[in-house]
């Protein structure tokens, strides 16, 4: 990006107008404003810019250029059309961002504006006709963005003292109050507008020492509404605590009375922390009120007010209160929103005992504790209370302090969605001072915003927007801007001009809120969405509108919600289109929340005409083709969404699953629907995955897959629980599982490698845990398992090693051994090693399947051998000795593998481990275990130890096989091959090794007493075989040189040796040309070919007969016997084809009519 352009701009006298031609086409990207007496350049400090007024609106017009392209034909056209933006200029040095694209160019910018003079330097690049494409391409890394740290100023969550920079702020004002009472009078004890223009105010403290005679409730109410001084003397507070004690009647509880003290209660709570103890030190809570005085929903909501500060909390938390509470909200014959607040109270005085043990307690309640500060946050009253008592309470503020401040990332403990892991004690303690810090930098806005102290207001607003933008703080800051006098200023802020750069930011800050559905569900949001004008700085037109649709969905409530959900999905989707669904969704879901689920179902029956399940399938299809399109292989490249658009596809599927988890336990699902949403639930659930390879950690999209992935886990095992619909019908995880299996191997656009081993998560998670109980252990052994065998098989085939021996591990271990499905398995991968094998002795077998079969034969021996490891050894083990096909078919496969001369990889570490059960196989197994012993030795990393224990191992089985079943020929043909083998590993020789050897000599000896063929090695010289036979001598002792000459003796050597044939060694992978595939793939298409017509049995004249008649007489077949003259045979012709022209003419010649008689 380089200096296009500097100038003083100056509007024509007519129309404001200026204009900038550039010589040649560039294109912009960025233009800064600088402020009168500024000087832009520090290489040239004879410049100075001049700028007036010092804020205003500039409308600028660029020329749209097009560019062409370097395999273009011909050059694109000249177009005249101007492509307008807007920017708001607020005073001092300002950056304004221009995205023009890489297709267009401009020569021309036009500005229009109400100003008299304007200094700006225009940046960008010059743009050249395009060359040639280049004819390489070389891959470059994208360069890593790693966020900046927040500011240590910035930062309260890592501050000891986090009031510290709402205090700092707050000097800003002249002659500011104190941080605690700017909280009491912004968010508690809210004066009246008389009181604003008094001259000591904010300083207008009661007297308590000047109480009047006729002192009585109502008086003690008024005089509370203003905050006292924090240097009142104790004395004054416990006078005043007894006079509204004497006022109190303990004989008779009235709602009138109880009014009253909660009211008080309320206003003292805020202030000075000696206010709430005295008075509750004087006033026994218990003979005010019961359950008759709380069923006011005033006096009831007055008490959760003031049970935010700590003192009343504590008070309240008396087992003669919590037992009134807890009576009233299990009482439903009291109206429903008293018993609400009645759980809202339980609930705040458990939370903060629970957060107060949280600030000294390692393995505290963090999450609840949390939740008491999200139901504070939701209401100012409750809010400014806590927060006095947060940085106001010796006893709070210290233990708050005694937490050593350390770097953590602060965990998002506010939002909607359930946390799925707690945060550590020093995470919870960053986030509560987070959530201080930001509350009283809000205070501070409040403030500033009431005098108005622009100054202190701009700076404020800019770290709040500020905060918006860091991962951690921006749940904090938008939900406790989602308090009702923050959105009323916020909109009051929206009237923005001149524009100023409060203004700008308030603007910015509500678009951020707005980006939340959550936030529409708040009332005071949508009016003030709503209310927001036209005159804005950074809010356009269609932002207004996308988010006054939104707003609207809550403002028309229930019926409002349906519509949006029965309305067709956008396509392509737009972020304002998902986020108006999203509130539609979120709009619902707190309906189910708040009210009883079967009437809200009902009504939603009665407006939509369907079920809210049906709809919200009818919803997840199209959002998840949305979803499936940005990971697509089909489209390359995929179609163009931002980030935010990604983000909220994803965020809009989380929204509709979670909804569906609400209704899954009580409203089970029919099969067709079920099946339908497994499918969609597994291609999100990839998708996922996707996502977070190609997006970075930390963007929305990466976050957002992260959250629906939980919401699939969840929602196929919500699935897989739901018992049968009807009597015979199929179980859930039975329909689920079967869709997963068959799903798996049909990705459609999806990569299918990836989309094969997301499926296979899934499955792994539905399955049920090895602890699991003994009926749902017998559910899927009896009723789902054996019914998907078939799928099962195709999918476990489908898998790589690894997670193939997992889930015959996880099988195995939920089976038992009840039906054996684990071992059906095993028994079909040696069948199709069997096969595969068995296809490579076909000569005429093609290249292209020759290399297939030789990686399906080198994975299974992978796959074996992890099997024959660990826990699964012994099980492997004892299936294959359970069946007997295995038997034959390892065998036969061992077999072949040796005459085909292949060395498949782990060939040897299966052999051996299948050695160590020989007893279980017949002669055949072992014989084949010992050819392929002997044949891994040629293996190329053979070593000593293996060497030894192969030797070792097939000589004891040797033995142990029948001599007769041995065909000797071959016997003596293997033996001289392992004896070359040997020779050419003669340094791996040990003497245990070489004992081995003269053991197998001497069974050859001995065995040919009664089969002299036995001892035939021809094949072998007998020179070779003598210096092999006198290095073996050097390993052995004296006794064995002489067992060694004994058993020479019997054998008879050859005169030359025939060499060994080299092994082929396998590969797991195969490596296929694109022709290759293609090759493969055709040879599984069959031929066309006519099919063969049937010889007619009869002579052709045969077939013509005449007709009975009743045929001919039946009036169907008048027009048989119709005479016709002239034309009329034509004109009939061409009425009937008129007539008939929904169906095409036959295209097939081979056309026949016959009629039987």
């Amino acid at each position: 990006m380089v200096l296009l352009h500097w100038c003083t701009l100056q509007p024509s006298e007519q129309g404001g107008l200026a204009a900038i031609r550039f010589s040649s086409a560039v294109r912009v990207q960025s233009v800064r404003i600088f402020p009168s007496d500024a000087k832009p350049f520090s290489r040239c400090p004879d410049i100075i810019s001049r700028t007036e007024p010092q804020a205003f609106f500039l409308d600028i017009y660029f020329n749209a250029q097009p560019i062409s392209s370097p395999d273009a034909k011909e050059r694109p056209k000249h177009s005249n059309a101007l492509v307008p933006t807007t920017i708001a200029y607020a005073g001092e040095q300002r950056d304004f961002l221009v995205d023009m694209g890489s297709e267009h160019a401009t020569r021309l910018m036009i500005v229009k504006g109400k100003f008299e003079s304007v200094s700006m330097a225009i940046y960008g690049e010059v743009v050249s006709e395009s060359h040639a494409a280049p004819s390489s391409y070389e891959p470059r890394p994208l360069p890593t963005v790693t966020p900046a740290r927040l500011s240590a100023a910035l930062d309260p969550a890592n501050m000891r003292d986090p009031t510290q920079l709402a205090r700092q702020l707050l000097k800003m004002i002249p002659d500011a109050p104190e941080l605690e009472l700017v909280i009491r009078l912004v968010f508690c004890l809210k004066p009246s507008n008389e009181d604003w223009d008094l001259p000591d105010f904010p300083y207008l403290h009661p007297d308590l020492n000047s109480i009047p005679v006729d002192f009585d409730l109502e008086k003690a109410l008024r005089l509370t509404t203003r905050p006292v001084s924090d240097d009142v003397s104790t004395e004054s507070v416990s006078h005043f605590a007894q006079r509204v004690a004497q006022c109190v009647d303990t004989k008779e509880r009235d709602s009138n009375q109880a009014y009253r003290i909660a009211g008080i209660l309320y206003n003292v709570a805020s202030q000075h922390s000696s206010m709430a103890k005295s008075l509750l030190d004087a006033v026994d809570l218990l003979k005010v009120f019961d359950v008759s005085t709380l069923e006011d929903e005033t006096t009831l909501m007055r008490l959760l007010y003031a049970a935010a500060n700590a003192d009343v909390a504590k008070r309240l938390d008396t087992p003669g209160f919590l037992e009134l509470l807890s009576s009233l909200a299990s009482d439903y014959i009291t109206d429903r929103d008293i018993r609400n607040i009645a759980k809202r109270l339980l609930a705040r005085l458990r939370g903060w005992y629970l957060l107060e043990d949280a600030f000294s307690n390692t393995q505290g309640d963090f999450v609840t504790s949390a939740s008491m500060l999200k139901d504070v946050g939701a209401e100012e009253q409750s809010f400014g209370i806590w927060l006095e008592s947060m940085i106001s309470h010796n006893d709070v503020v210290s233990s708050l302090a005694e937490n050593p401040v350390l770097p953590v990332t602060l965990p998002r403990l506010l939002s909607h969605r359930a946390a799925q892991v707690a945060p550590s004690q020093d995470e919870f303690i960053a986030f509560v001072r987070a959530f201080v810090g930001v509350a009283c930098v809000l205070a501070v806005y409040a403030w500033s915003d009431s005098l108005p102290d622009e100054r202190c207001r701009a700076r404020t607003l800019g770290i709040l927007r500020l905060w918006q933008s860091v991962e951690g703080y921006r749940e904090v800051v938008n939900q406790q801007l989602l308090l009702r006098q923050m959105t009323f200023r916020l909109e009051c802020m929206t009237d923005n001009d001149p524009p100023t750069q409060s203004g700008i930011d308030a603007e910015h800050i509500l678009m951020d809120l707005a980006k939340n559905p959550q936030s529409f569900l708040r009332s005071n949001f949508v009016k003030c969405v709503l209310n927001i004008g036209t005159c804005t700085s950074s809010i356009t037109e269609d932002e207004r509108f996308s988010m006054r649709q939104a707003a609207f969905v809550v403002d028309d409530g229930f019926s409002g919600a349906i519509d949006e959900l029965l309305r067709p999905v956008q396509r392509p989707p737009t972020f304002g289109s998902l986020r108006t669904l999203r509130v539609a969704l979120a709009y619902i879901e707190r309906e189910l929340d708040e009210d009883d689920e079967s009437r809200v179902l009902d009504d939603f029956w009665g407006d939509a005409k369907c079920s809210l399940a049906g709809c919200l399938s009818d919803l997840l299809a199209p959002i998840t083709e949305e979803i499936r399109s940005q990971f697509s292989l089909y489209e390359l490249p995929p179609p163009r969404r931002g980030q935010d658009v990604v983000a909220q596809l994803f965020w809009t599927a989380d929204d509709i699953l979670r909804l569906f988890l609400k209704l899954v336990p009580a409203h089970p699902f029919l099969s067709r629907m079920l099946q339908a949403l497994t499918a969609n639930v597994a291609d999100v659930f990839a998708c996922t995955d996707a996502a977070d390879l190609r997006y970075s950690q930390t963007s929305q999209p990466s976050v957002a897959a992260q959250e629906v992935r939980q919401s699939c886990i969840d929602m196929v095992h919500a699935l897989g629980s739901q018992p049968p619909t009807a009597s015979g019908a199929k179980p859930g995880a039975q329909l689920v599982l079967r869709v997963l299996l068959e799903h798996g191997l049909h990705s459609g656009s999806l990569d299918p490698t990836h989309h094969l081993l997301q499926v296979f998560y899934l499955i792994d998670t539905l399955l049920p845990a090895e602890d699991c109980s003994e009926d749902q252990r017998a559910l899927w052994v009896q009723n789902v398992i054996p019914t998907v065998l078939k799928e099962l098989w195709s999918f476990c085939h489908a898998l790589d090693t690894e997670n193939k021996v997992h889930l015959l591990r996880r099988l195995s271990a939920l089976d038992q051994g009840a039906v054996g499905v684990g071992e059906w398995l095993l028994l079909q991968e040696v069948k199709e090693v069997h096969r595969a094998v068995q296809a490579l002795t076909d000569s005429a077998l093609p290249e292209q399947r020759y290399r297939v079969a030789q990686s399906q034969i080198a994975l299974f021996f992978r796959f074996f051998a992890e099997m024959l490891q660990g826990v699964l050894a012994q099980w492997c083990i004892d299936s294959l000795e359970a069946e007997e096909d295995a038997h034959r078919l390892l065998a036969s496969t061992f077999f072949s593998v040796s005459d085909l001369h292949l060395m498949p990889p782990h060939y040897g570490e299966v052999l051996e481990s299948l050695a160590a059960g020989y007893n279980i196989f017949d002669n055949e197994v072992r014989w084949a275990i010992v050819l392929g012993l002997w044949r891994s030795l040629q293996a190329p990393e053979l070593s000593a130890g293996r060497l030894e224990r192969r030797i070792g191992s097939s000589v004891k089985i040797l033995t142990t096989i029948t001599p007769s079943y041995l065909d000797p020929a071959r016997v003596t043909t293997e033996v001289r091959s392992l004896l070359l083998s040997l020779a050419q590993h003669t340094d791996l020789l040990e003497e245990s090794a070489a004992r081995s050897v003269v053991s197998l000599l001497e069974w050859l000896a001995q065995t040919a007493t009664s089969i002299p063929k036995m001892g035939l090695l021809d094949t072998v010289a007998s020179d070779d075989f003598g210096i092999f036979r006198d290095r073996l001598k050097d390993m052995l002792s004296v006794e064995w040189k002489e067992r060694l000459d004994a058993a020479c003796c019997e054998l008879v050597c050859g005169s030359t040796s025939t060499p060994l044939p080299a092994p082929t060694t396998l590969s797991e992978n195969v490596e296929l040309s694109i022709h290759d595939i293609e090759e493969l793939l055709r040879q599984n298409i069959p031929t066309p070919s006519t099919p063969p017509r049937r010889p007619l049995n009869q002579d052709v004249l045969g077939l013509v007969t005449v007709s009975p008649p009743a045929l001919l007489r039946s009036p169907a077949v008048t027009g048989l016997t119709k005479t016709y003259l002239n034309n009329d045979f034509r004109q009939l012709r061409q009425s009937s084809a008129r007539a008939n022209t929904s169906r095409l003419p036959s295209m097939h010649v081979d056309v026949g009519v016959a009629m039987a008689a």
